[in-house]
């Protein structure tokens, strides 16, 4: 049995598994950390459907190697043995690209049946279902895993419960700090075979690639999120879908976790304070302030308060995002007329030429912590019907009236017209992408372009048990027609 050091501890790695599995894993387990350096590993690939996510692992990985970590990033595939091992070995683990609740893919198979799959495992899965799938349940509890800083599951709906278990609830289980997972669709960009990583710096991979800038700065994961989907939205007028990101761990405040600098585990700490109402980042307390790069390479001035709320402001003192913390206990008091009056109140005072006559055009409970009660709210003016070039977003704790984000942003078009149709962008669009079966959308909108974004839904694809999402958007210029970008769940 193999041994290594990890976190300052002689341990035993991969005993006591399952005895269905154990000659596997004596058969899988890599060589130690050198030189008992932390390591980051994380996986990306371009798929066969065109979904690509080797920029977010490149990206992610570079930035663990300049905060010390022994930065490996996987980008042609990785086996569900040797995806497996990489877990055990890794400080900081990324999975990017294809996944559902309680899967996520790292190969592609000749088929479907023989895609490689990292599952999280229920205690009754104590053989394999496939020749290529591996647990996190195989792991032993606090023990083969525990020094586990962070681990991002890049996927669609990888915070829910599938077939194979639920990741969050197995991770805290085997003692991982932090968990990043999400609660809905996420979209990568979808790319032609032959197409070089550095041209696919867009929608999910720009998303990771600002994450992994944010983190070598040293803020905490939640932070790094917050202001990942602010850059994202100011640069391509919507979230993706990874907005709805979840924190979970299985430290106290898995939230604050950071990464900087590298080190093996984070201690058992108290719950975070909550955030208390206030009325502007100027009724708070300053007590550190750098400088920080924006989405376009502008700089943008960090704040961090004595009352734990972070906010970025721009060259000319206007807000341009801020974060803080939600309660997680106690009975959500506000009605729903109470949260809109306060996230009014905020925005009306501190994001820059927002009008009370802009639309509503989005109001719903959002999660991101266990236990939290936030609702967000997002408003955009309309011109000639269509939603205008600028955006503010705001998430209310439902509890006590504080807002826990805001983002106050803009693109940088006017509306120039829509020349095509729905129908023909649909039709462009199927096009483009050679579909007519999937259930197809069309929604106008202007952000740096007049646009359409057609969105084809074809359901769920793979194999029983380990199916995905199959989800493409395409962009075009409503104008002329041509396709702007192109996107995949």
């Amino acid at each position: 049995m193999a041994y290594t050091t990890k976190g300052g501890r002689r341990r035993r790695r991969g005993s006591l598994l399952a005895l269905s599995v154990s000659i596997v894993c004596a058969l899988t387990i890599g060589a130690p950390p050198a030189h008992g350096a932390v390591e980051e590993t994380s996986l990306g690939r371009r798929f066969n459907d065109g979904l690509d996510t080797r920029l977010s692992a490149t990206a992610f990985r570079d930035a663990a190697r300049s905060l010390g970590y022994t930065g490996t990033s996987h980008t042609a595939g990785r086996s569900a043995d040797d995806a497996w091992v990489d877990g055990l070995d890794s400080g900081v683990f990324a999975l990017f690209g294809h996944a559902n609740g309680g899967i996520f893919q790292t190969d592609e198979g000749p088929s479907d049946d023989q895609d490689a799959i990292l599952a999280a495992g229920r205690t009754q899965d104590l053989l394999p279902l496939y020749a290529n799938l591996r647990f996190f349940t195989e792991y032993l509890p606090y023990n083969d895993v525990d020094d586990m800083r962070l681990l991002v599951l890049a996927g669609c709906d990888t915070s829910l419960t599938g077939q194979l278990g639920n990741f969050n609830e197995v991770a805290v289980s085997r003692g991982i700090d932090s968990v990043i997972s999400f609660s809905d669709l996420v979209m990568y960009p979808a790319t032609t075979s032959g197409t070089l990583p550095s041209a696919t710096n867009y929608s999910g991979n720009y998303f990771w690639n600002r994450f992994s800038y944010h983190v070598t700065t040293g803020v905490s994961v939640s932070t790094a999120l917050a202001r990942s989907r602010s850059d994202l939205v100011a640069k391509e007028g919507s979230a993706d879908g990874w907005d709805r990101y979840v924190v979970r761990g299985a430290v106290a405040n898995p939230g604050a976790v950071t990464l900087k600098p590298a080190r093996a585990g984070e201690p058992l700490n108290s719950k975070p304070v909550a955030t208390p109402a206030f009325s502007s980042p100027a009724s708070l307390t300053p007590v550190a302030t750098t400088s920080s790069e924006g989405p376009a390479g502008e700089p943008l001035t960090a704040v961090r308060s004595a009352e734990g709320v972070e906010y970025r402001t721009a060259a000319d003192g206007s807000l341009f995002d801020l974060v803080g913390t939600p309660s997680t206990s106690g009975e959500a008091l506000l009605g729903a007329a109470e949260v809109r009056a306060a996230a009014k109140q905020f925005v009306g005072r501190n994001a820059a030429a927002w009008g009370p006559d802009w639309e509503l055009v989005a109001e719903e409970a959002v999660s991101h912590v266990e236990g939290d009660a936030v609702t967000l709210l997002r408003w955009r003016p309309t011109e000639a019907g269509h939603p205008g070039a600028r955006e503010v977003t705001v998430e209310i704790d439902r509890r006590t009236g504080a807002v826990t984000y805001l983002s106050a942003t803009h693109g940088t078009a006017d509306t120039m017209g829509f020349a095509l149709t729905a129908e023909e962008a649909l039709a462009a669009a199927r096009a483009a992408i050679g579909d007519q079966r999937g259930t197809a959308t069309a929604t106008p909108d202007t952000w740096n372009a007049s646009r359409w974004t057609v969105t084809v839904d074809r359901g769920l694809t793979g194999r029983p048990g380990a199916e995905t999402p199959d989800v493409e958007r395409v962009e075009l210029d409503a104008r002329t027609g041509d396709v702007l970008s192109r996107t995949k769940s």
